[in-house]
């Protein structure tokens, strides 16, 4: 199961029957197809697997990169054989949905001209878990990502997430540690950990291994998470040879199936 964000290289359809002549396309029809003949690649929700209760509702987002209008696209949201939402050139293909879903999915359309597309899945039920696939297509042009979504019961063991109140400094070439834990205190080795700058994977660790092939290619080769406390809920973020680009708020997440916290850290580097 491959629980990375996903960037997946797109391809082209054959639209035509060999050896039959294109038909020529003039004025503004040509116009729109050439100004959408655009490459792009897909990327899901940066911390997976994303992680949803029964009865709630689940927000599940992909975005283009690089950013472009997806409003003339058409967008597909499929769970294995089953079309669970799709968009087409502005207008809900409803007729499409798999029955499981009818009446319960939404397109979130504000961001779609930046190119995010949101679906929101109405009152999550067990038999929603599984692997999602969100499609982008552009004229001939078109590209996917895939992600799991995972449905617990309800939740066991709530828990939050505490890091440092004050703003951690360092200076340019320095290693820095950054520090958070979980209360009440319990032992974090089968969880999820996440550590990001803004949108910026910086860390991943899951099911007992270090997932660094998913990370922002400015960490990688720099990052340790030290994991000697993590039998009692507290995880250590290392960078090394510190950067002032590396400057910002960093979120650490931890993720159960039953539960999922966050805290935020500002790191300072000084040149």
């Amino acid at each position: 199961m491959d629980l990375k964000e996903s960037h997946c290289w797109g391809r082209k359809r054959k639209t035509e029957k060999f050896g039959a002549k294109p038909q020529a396309k003039a004025g503004p029809e040509l116009f729109r197809e050439m100004h959408i003949q655009a490459t792009f690649t897909v990327s899901g929700p940066l911390a997976q697997p994303t992680v949803a209760w029964v009865g709630e509702d689940v927000l599940l987002s992909c975005h283009l990169s690089p950013k472009m209008d997806a409003r003339e696209m058409t967008v597909k949201w499929v769970r294995g054989p089953l079309v669970v939402h799709m968009y087409r050139m502005g207008k809900e293909m409803m007729f499409v949905q798999a029955p499981a879903f009818q009446g319960r999915t939404k397109m979130l359309r504000e961001d779609m001209a930046e190119g995010k597309v949101t679906m929101r899945i109405h009152q999550v039920q067990l038999s929603d878990a599984g692997q999602y696939t969100c499609y982008f297509q552009a004229g001939t042009f078109y590209n996917e990502t895939s992600f799991d979504l995972q449905v617990a019961e309800h939740r066991k063991q709530p828990f939050s997430v505490a890091g440092p109140a004050q703003l951690i400094q360092a200076k340019q070439g320095e290693d820095v540690t950054l520090s958070c834990e979980l209360f009440p205190k319990m032992n974090a080795q089968d969880m999820t950990v996440n550590w990001f700058r803004n949108q910026t994977l910086v860390y991943r660790y899951l099911n007992g291994e270090n997932l660094e092939e998913s990370q922002g290619t400015e960490f990688q080769g720099r990052t340790e998470l030290l994991k000697h406390d993590m039998a009692e809920g507290k995880v250590t973020l290392k960078i090394q040879q510190v950067q002032v680009s590396d400057s910002g708020p960093y979120t650490c997440q931890f993720q159960s199936l039953d539960s999922h916290s966050e805290a935020h850290i500002e790191l300072q580097i000084e040149g």
